[in-house]
């Protein structure tokens, strides 16, 4: 992943827990394969350097992944576009700010009945973490979850690499960082808001 040193975010794996809703992406021969679906870090340990997600078996992406077999999941946070009628005190082009990880590593498909389970609660809880009364896969009518469990992929990642960027005009003067929060606030596209929250939280 391609991060200009101002932008290497200072916690990666922050950047994974806050937008777990990810792109994964793999090759077989030829084919390229692309799937978007939640992908969690399998424990809550600092240290995790393994990722969980599943897919749905129907897909022809979870026939193609074998033990082993290189992948890339993509995690995007909010992005807005920024306009270049906000550069005053150093006028330049428009520009978009980003915040985005990469992990890099080996997929390793999770077939039997307990690993898929594990891996569907830990994707729930984390889910439901922020409901006053978080859902349960007990709580699922009789029956209904083991008649899907044969209709999904589950897999882990061992990661080898995980890089972020959060590109949040960082090295634009603060009176230019003033206007570009006040002119995303103004404005109303999606991401905008996040992005002015966390311009507006970042140190330059």
């Amino acid at each position: 992943m391609y991060i200009p040193p101002a932008y290497k975010a200072p916690d990666p794996r922050a950047v994974v827990r806050d937008h777990p809703f990810a792109t994964l992406f793999s090759a077989k021969g030829p084919e390229l394969f692309a799937t978007a679906t939640p992908i969690h870090f399998e424990t809550d340990d600092a240290a995790e350097m393994r990722l969980v997600g599943h897919m749905a078996g129907a897909n022809p992406h979870a026939a193609s992944i074998s033990e082993g077999d290189p992948v890339l999941a993509v995690f995007s946070g909010p992005h807005a576009y920024i306009s270049a009628s906000w550069y005053v005190d150093y006028p330049t082009v428009p520009t978009w700010d980003y915040v985005a990880a990469q992990a890099e590593g080996t997929i390793h498909p999770v077939d039997d009945d307990a690993g898929r389970l594990a891996i569907l609660d830990r994707t729930i809880r984390l889910a439901e973490a922020g409901n006053p009364t978080p859902w349960t896969r007990e709580q699922a009518p009789a029956g209904k979850v083991d008649a899907l469990l044969a209709h999904i992929r589950a897999f882990r990642i061992h990661i080898t690499e995980l890089s972020a960027a959060t590109k949040l005009s960082q090295t634009h003067p603060a009176g230019d960082r003033a206007r570009i929060v006040t002119g995303l606030r103004d404005r109303d596209a999606p991401g905008d808001q996040d992005v002015a929250d966390l311009i507006a939280k970042a140190a330059p």
